[in-house]
């Protein structure tokens, strides 16, 4: 089977944790999970799953565990009929953030019904880490910045595991995206900032612009390269900007950040009252890799995934939940030689399993559907599988852009296969 998919070639990263529950005891790369080198591959317009032997595509479905996505199903047909919205939500650590996957979901599911945004922007860029690079998202000006992984936080920890305080009353943010924008709603936390003005590609001249709020504008030519004047107390904190065109489709919001855990995110109180602002359908909610390089009991594990789910469900009744489980992958060995520990190569880090049962038993117990991603990929003895073909990249963690294309896909088409079913 080929499917034809557009993305440029990189490779994400994936992060150790910090904080709650799982406080990491493999030392496996700490600066390559926190902050990744990205591998950067040739660009492929197609996949082929039959160059990928190992990938068992029976197990690529979404278990629903006895949930019912017929309501998910009409609003996707509604948003492919031009009469609706359906806002996906992607939370993850770093398979996440840099969006590689995550992208080739948003442009399978914009062509099958509709593209209504970007969607959220994060600036990670600003606050000194990797960002998606569909977009761009920067300041000229000053600013402090807090990462989730990285604490004590120096500014407010908004959901989106990143905030930026500017330091002038006044600075310019300059945005590109793919995709055209004509609506922007910038997500905060304190005081709300003020839009003052919009630019184009030349700044000498405002785009004219309607105001639904200080910090959420309505401008009158839709643009992918812009520029916005915002005005900031001092205790304002900008977790990132949400970027619409006003028509009917799909938008799907990535948040990842290196390292991430469930109880991670825990630790950022009204994280699922904030979450609540993108107006959520589906949560996906992808986590599991980073507890396995942590100490971690199968109790505290589904203790974090109930608080974090439970916080999401509070505010967000209306949205349907899907768990992702980790896949195998590698972590590093260490031996004692003349009274110093030295890297002596990688194995296979067995703890994933550990983690992939506890998604997969929670999501059975609770109903909650569930993607089965260390199943598809092959179950034990996979990640040598992927490694050979080059799916798992160099660290034995991450994947590949090939890698990330080829999950992202299969995502796609098991998202696809549910929610096509008409209701």
């Amino acid at each position: 089977m080929k499917l034809s998919i557009c993305l440029s070639a990189a490779m994400l990263a994936t992060a150790m944790t910090a904080g709650g529950s799982n406080t990491p005891a493999d030392s496996t790369a700490t600066s390559t999970r926190v902050d990744p080198r990205l591998e950067v591959n040739h660009r492929e317009d197609t996949i082929d799953y039959g160059a990928y032997p190992f990938v068992k595509l029976d197990a690529n479905r979404v278990q629903m565990n006895g949930d019912d996505w017929t309501a998910l199903a009409a609003k996707f047909a509604g948003a492919a009929a031009g009469d609706s919205i359906l806002r996906i939500v992607y939370l993850g650590d770093s398979h996440i953030q840099a969006d590689f996957g995550g992208d080739v979901v948003r442009q399978r599911l914009n062509r099958a019904a509709g593209n209504a945004g970007r969607g959220l922007i994060i600036p990670f860029k600003i606050a000194g880490t990797n960002q998606p690079n569909d977009y761009t998202f920067s300041t000229t000006g000053p600013t402090v910045a807090s990462r989730l992984l990285k604490q004590p936080w120096p500014t407010d920890m908004p959901f989106t595991g990143i905030g930026v305080q500017t330091l002038d009353h006044e600075t310019t943010f300059h945005i590109t995206v793919p995709t055209e924008a004509n609506q922007l709603r910038i997500l905060y936390r304190g005081p709300e900032p003020e839009i003052k003005a919009v630019y184009g590609s030349d700044v000498a001249q405002a785009v004219e612009h309607s105001i639904v709020s200080a910090s959420h504008v309505n401008i009158d030519s839709a643009m992918t390269d812009l520029h916005m004047r915002v005005a900031c107390d001092a205790e304002t904190t900008i977790a990132g900007v949400v970027l619409e065109n006003g028509n009917p489709g799909v938008l799907f919001h990535s948040i990842g950040n290196n390292g991430a855990t469930y109880s991670t995110y825990n630790e950022v109180d009204r994280f699922g009252k904030e979450l609540r602002q993108l107006s959520p359908d589906l949560v996906i909610i992808a986590l599991g890799t980073n507890e396995a390089f942590g100490t971690f009991t199968e109790e505290s594990l589904a203790t974090d995934m109930a608080v974090l789910i439970a916080d999401i469900r509070r505010y967000s009744p209306q949205a349907k939940i899907m768990l992702v489980t980790p896949t195998e992958c590698y972590r590093k060995r260490y031996r004692w030689r003349r009274g110093r520990r030295r890297q002596a190569g990688m194995t296979v880090n067995t703890k994933v399993l550990r983690a992939r049962n506890v998604v997969a038993e929670y999501a059975r117990e609770h109903g909650i559907p569930l993607y089965d991603t260390y199943e598809l990929a092959g179950g034990t003895g996979a990640a040598a599988k992927m490694k050979q073909a080059q799916v798992l990249g160099r660290d034995g963690v991450h994947f590949t852009s090939a890698g990330y294309r080829l999950w992202g896909s299969l995502l796609s088409d098991a998202l696809l296969e549910v929610l096509e079913k008409q209701p």
